[in-house]
């Protein structure tokens, strides 16, 4: 499953390919905004390991349309933007964690992107991503550490560069 990085730098970058007259200056709350709303659905997370109801829980209702649809419209409202593009831009950020998880997943989780309408979780199925859903119960914290470091850096080399250049494209005024 894709871990924070991924889904904070593939949140950003759809903030930096939707805002009009983008600067770095400028738009580094936004971009901010948008990599948090693309983290914030994984916090079902707490559901499976806090709470014990396990790996079926997560890809649920905090992977969905609606679910990110009110996240865009909460961060509005946080940022007194009301506007259409300002809700479409954090609302398309928070479900590009969804279709990130739909995107990456061949066996097991995807996302139920169609929740309350229908559980059903999606996926693709072309790949898995790496492999990584710990569990603390069974594995030492470190090893889970080392785990997560490891796939965090694979991100970083897979994801920085596709935000590098949509905020290289939207600075140098090249449409995206």
């Amino acid at each position: 499953m894709p871990l924070p990085v991924a889904h904070g730098l593939v949140g950003a970058t759809v903030v930096a390919a939707l805002r009009k007259d983008f600067s770095i200056r400028k738009d580094w709350r936004a971009l901010s905004l948008g990599a948090v709303l693309a983290i914030i659905p994984d916090l079902d997370l707490v559901l499976s390991w806090v709470l014990g109801y396990g790996a079926q829980t997560h890809g649920g209702f905090t992977h969905s349309v609606v679910f990110s649809m009110a996240a865009g419209f909460l961060a509005c409202l946080l940022t007194m933007g009301n506007n259409a593009r300002g809700f479409t831009t954090y609302a398309l950020a928070t479900l590009s964690h969804g279709v990130l998880d739909v995107a990456t997943r061949k066996e097991f989780g995807g996302a139920a992107l169609l929740w309350p309408f229908s559980s059903h979780k999606f996926r693709l199925g072309w790949f898995d991503y790496f492999e990584f859903y710990p569990d603390p119960a069974t594995e030492p914290i470190i090893v889970i550490l080392r785990n997560a470091l490891e796939i965090c850096c694979y991100e970083i080399m897979i994801f920085t560069p596709v935000f590098l250049i949509v905020v290289w494209r939207k600075m140098s005024g090249l449409a995206c």
